[in-house]
């Protein structure tokens, strides 16, 4: 189980990935995951 805190940096790397993100596929990809976590965390589909 991750901490809040672990959770929040985790989302900074993947929000920062997604910003560098060269190819289409790869920013679908980091938007995918953070949708993802999202869903985890709160249970609503964002």
């Amino acid at each position: 189980m991750k901490t809040e805190k672990e959770i929040e940096e985790y989302r900074k790397v993947i929000e920062k990935r997604l910003i560098e993100a060269k190819s289409m596929d790869a920013m679908k990809y980091y938007q995918g995951v953070l949708r993802s976590l999202e869903w985890v965390i709160t249970g609503l589909d964002v």
